[in-house]
């Protein structure tokens, strides 16, 4: 008998014990969830779902260790399969997708940014009156193999032997840190080997302009900006549904496709512009692809025209077929921190033509002007993401009470939450 009321009193106690243990593994679990949810909406409010992609990434590049970064392949496998079969538009990422050796075209803008301190003008960019001069730098020939070829002289030898040469030839491969980044095949054709000229100084933008083909040019922006971070500056131009609210000529924006690669960060864009009166609306279908590497502490961008069966040419609106633009982000110190210089270089041909004076009005006018928005554009999203920041903050308790199972157990921060509150009420009391 003794031993009976032993075993039913082991029982009825372990019967109580795992009630009280499920009850607090319960709200312990309700807690955690509530916080993870919590923070998901914190992140997601200030730095949009796309930078909410690039935290995961670094951190699973970063911290996640096998045999658990295994099983997160598999599952992204698994994934990369499923959005494969849901983004089945008849767009092929893997004949598409922009090539990363694209950015090599980029090397002498940043030659340019890193010798600004010793920038001297040539005579046309005095003529010109220019804040700095690329013409001396980007105009630099070599023979093969990388030799630089000095600027001829009044001899003809020296003007022989710089016809023999190419800007071309100067090119080197950037090395970037590609290696979650998958490969591409599409490349830029630029007119590599024909020279740079000064167009004019505004503001903070210095712009110059080579010739492609006959009277169509394709334009060099330099400017830089002290008081926003590169990282802003990168979600501005990439979030779609932020520049529809920031760019009034942007009548149409529309993201048609994403590469599924993991890295890639390439997208296929719909983008309709407003022209002036008497003209009719340029519309474009290019793919755009980002990559930043962390080891230069840079960003690069690239776009390029591209075609999609369910975007054709629509009457009244004039398709623009041949367009690309390489930009370029270099931050003072990190990709978090204020000041930044950008070189943009870009070209397009609105497949009609235009009188000079429509193309100097978009070119000296309507660019600064979209610069200068892009900019207020950045200062504002940094304000508007300090202030959801603050409000987040606020809006965190060190504990709910509604998911404390026993406040006789609450944490050392229950009872300075409690505390706190306790002080409040006492305040409103008096």
């Amino acid at each position: 008998a003794m031993l009976n009321r032993l075993v039913l009193a082991i029982k009825n106690q372990s019967r109580e014990t795992l009630r009280a243990w499920s009850y607090q593994c319960e709200s312990i679990i309700a807690q955690r969830s509530r916080r993870v949810q919590q923070l998901f909406s914190f992140y997601q409010s200030v730095y949009g779902t796309q930078g909410l992609k690039q935290l995961w990434r670094a951190y699973y590049r970063n911290e996640i260790q096998p045999p658990i970064r295994g099983m997160m392949l598999s599952a992204v496998g698994i994934m990369g399969l499923n959005m494969k079969r849901l983004s089945s538009d008849g767009f092929d990422w893997s004949k598409e997708r922009l090539s990363l050796s694209n950015f090599d075209l980029c090397q002498r803008d940043i030659d340019f940014i890193n010798t600004l301190s010793v920038n001297q003008l040539c005579e046309r960019c005095q003529t010109k009156k220019m804040k700095y001069c690329y013409c001396m730098l980007g105009n630099q020939r070599c023979r093969k193999g990388g030799i630089v070829v000095p600027p001829p002289t009044s001899d003809q030898k020296g003007m022989k032997e710089e016809q023999a040469a190419s800007i071309s030839n100067c090119q080197k491969a950037l090395e970037l840190d590609a290696r979650s980044s998958p490969p591409g095949h599409v490349r830029i054709q630029a007119q590599e080997d024909r020279n740079w000229e000064p167009y004019f100084s505004k503001n903070e933008f210095s712009i110059w302009r080579r010739e492609e083909r006959s009277s169509l040019y394709s334009y060099k922006v330099y400017a830089r900006f002290d008081d926003i971070t590169a990282d802003d500056f990168l979600h501005v131009q990439t979030d779609l549904d932020y520049r529809r609210q920031w760019d009034d000529t942007a009548l149409r924006l529309e993201l048609i496709s994403e590469d599924p690669a993991p890295g890639s960060n390439s997208h296929l864009i719909y983008w309709e512009m407003q022209w002036p009166r008497l003209f009719a609306n340029r519309d474009y279908v290019y793919c755009r692809r980002y990559h930043k590497d962390e080891k230069k502490k840079m960003i690069f961008i690239c776009s390029r025209a591209a075609k999609h069966s369910t975007y054709p040419s629509i009457s009244g609106k004039v398709r623009v077929t041949d367009y690309w633009s390489l930009m370029v982000i270099k931050p003072f110190r990190g990709f978090h921190e204020p000041g930044l210089h950008f070189v943009l270089t870009y070209y397009d041909d609105p497949g009609i033509p235009i009188p000079q004076n429509i193309k100097s009005w978009v070119t000296q006018k309507q660019m600064p002007e979209f610069l200068t928005k892009m900019y207020v554009a950045t200062k504002n999203y940094a304000c508007s993401r300090a202030i959801k920041m603050k409000d987040m903050f606020n809006s965190f308790t060190l504990i709910n009470d509604e998911y404390t199972a026993n406040d006789q157990r609450g944490s050392w921060l229950g009872s300075l939450s409690r505390h706190r509150r306790k002080l409040n009420d006492n305040e409103r009391e008096r």
